[in-house]
């Protein structure tokens, strides 16, 4: 009985979110900017059936990065507000603009580390219906490469991403083979490494060759040990500008001797995490 009534609290809740969308998703096909859902809401439908299979915290929206103050500008119409860069509520419901692939704080990580175009991801996104609304997604690949970056940004720690990926590939029928060739083509190959490290049984295609300090990391998450930095540090590994993505992890918003503080407690934290 209580996995029932979670269901259709689940439902309910992913209908609501719907309704609110449906506002903008209209007003944006008529104006502008093109915008491609992602993450949760992309799932929706199909990848899980029904509305109530899978809840969402909230909606994931990517816009070419000329285009995102357009986009603002159309939210801010109809009365959403931003609460943060990048992040607008309205009604209890949250919207999070995205440029890449990564969080909005990451964008060096993602430009240091990503090889993919994100005009090529929208002229390969593909178009669903959900509930009488038309969203545009990520084409099936990009779909699972997407779930798996985002997989890494929360250290692997999230047991519905995992599940989200093997559902991906199943409802896809996305072939081993075809997801590395396109991960390799976006420089996120070696992050399947590191899905075949953790997960042998479950994506035993991707094995590869691992630094001594990506396996000291991924042996600490494996254990059980989480830290939110050791995703960052695992891009660190990947990225080709490792100063600007140093910089972007420890220092987000600038120097400050209050971040200063904050941003030695938590090395110190990585640190003990990590060798301990």
């Amino acid at each position: 009985m209580k996995r029932e009534l979670t269901f259709y609290q689940t439902a309910s809740q992913n209908l609501i979110l719907i309704h609110h969308l449906r506002e903008v998703t209209e007003r944006l096909q008529k104006t502008g900017p093109e915008v491609i859902f992602f993450r949760g809401i992309s799932l929706l439908g199909d990848v899980y059936p029904e509305l109530g299979d899978r809840g969402m915290l909230d909606v994931d929206i990517m816009v070419r990065e000329r285009e995102v103050e357009q986009l603002k500008g159309v939210l801010r119409e109809l009365k959403w507000q931003e609460a943060e860069p990048g992040v607008f509520y309205r009604n209890g419901l949250s919207l999070d603009l995205h440029t890449s692939f990564l969080t909005p704080i990451r964008t060096a990580l993602a430009n240091a580390c990503l090889t993919v175009s994100m005009d090529e991801v929208f002229q390969q996104g593909i178009t669903k219906q959900l509930d009488a609304l038309e969203i545009k997604i990520p084409c099936p690949e990009h779909l699972f490469i997407s779930t798996v970056i985002h997989l890494q940004s929360h250290s692997f720690g999230s047991e519905k991403g995992w599940k989200d990926l093997t559902r991906i590939q199943k409802y896809y029928q996305l072939s081993d083979e075809a997801i590395r060739a396109e991960a390799k083509r976006m420089g996120a190959e070696h992050t399947l490494v590191y899905l075949s490290f953790l997960y042998p049984d479950i994506f035993p295609s991707w094995k590869g060759n691992l630094s001594i300090g990506e396996r000291w990391i991924l042996k600490k998450i494996k254990g059980g040990t989480f830290n939110q930095n050791f995703g960052d540090l695992l891009f660190l590994f990947q990225s080709k500008h490792k100063g600007k993505a140093l910089q972007e992890i420890f220092f987000p918003k600038g120097f400050s001797f209050s971040v200063i503080g904050d941003r030695l407690w938590k090395c110190i934290k990585l640190l003990r995490d990590t060798f301990m």
